[in-house]
Parts: C-alpha cells; sequence; structure tokens
C-alpha cells in the first residue's frame, strides 16, 4: 500500500479524524522530549492520516492544533483500522522510530472533563497535551 505526504496546509488546514489514537513518540531521539500525534481515517481524504506534533488542544471542541498550525477534530470514540495501522507504521518506520506510548485514554479523559480544563478561555496549552509521563 503506497504511503504519501499530505496536502500543503494552505488547501486543506482542517481534517476530520474517526478511529482515533494519540501516540507519543521519542521523536528525533530519546535525548529530546517525547511528542504527540494524532493518527486516525481522515473523513476527507478518506485514508489513514498521522498528525505532525500536537501543540494545543480545545476540549468543547474536540480539536487539536499541531505545530505547523493544521487542524485536527476528532469524531466518535478512539479506535484504530487497518489502514491507519499501516499509516502509522509507515510513518514510525520513516522516522526510525521503535518505541511509542498510546496515550489515547489520557487524552480522552480531558476530553470528557468538559471545556476549558485550565480555566484561559482557550483549551489546553502545549504543555497540557504533550506533557511527558
Amino acid at each position: 500500500m503506497p504511503i504519501w505526504t499530505i496536502q500543503p496546509i494552505e488547501p486543506g488546514p482542517k481534517v476530520t479524524l474517526v478511529h482515533w489514537q494519540i501516540f507519543e513518540v521519542p521523536f528525533r531521539g530519546f535525548t529530546r522530549s517525547w511528542t504527540r500525534h494524532l493518527a486516525g481515517w481522515s473523513c476527507e481524504d478518506r485514508h489513514g492520516q498521522v498528525s505532525s506534533v500536537l501543540r494545543k488542544f480545545d476540549p468543547s471542541s474536540r480539536c487539536f492544533m499541531t505545530a505547523n498550525g493544521r487542524k485536527y477534530r476528532v469524531m466518535g470514540p478512539p479506535g484504530f483500522n487497518d489502514d491507519e495501522a499501516h499509516v502509522w507504521a509507515e510513518w514510525k518506520a520513516s522516522w526510525r522510530i521503535d518505541e511509542e506510548r498510546d496515550v489515547t485514554q489520557e487524552v480522552l479523559a480531558l476530553l470528557r472533563s468538559g471545556p476549558d480544563p485550565d480555566g484561559k478561555g482557550e483549551g489546553a496549552d502545549e504543555g497540557r497535551i504533550n506533557a511527558s509521563k
């Protein structure tokens, strides 16, 4: 199954993912902080997709923003299918990542906790979404 790059942000800045999960990986080596990435099925493009580094999220809208400004909205419960698993595995291989932590349930708990968990009026900040254990 082929893997290709996603569209630049300008023509497609918003992506809706179903059957999604959030993983934490040692992006660019173990000496750096682990980063979090969404993996799921893109409703718009009808294929598996992996996000760049997640920076912010808004629990009330279930929207995430990446470091490069792309916005993702997750719909429905978390999950995974064969296409997403394939894309996730290929993404990890291309970045030579062989470790991961599934942090979906941790982030799901924050999504369920209601709007504005930090009381800042804008959803969680980068530290909240990318906190390593």
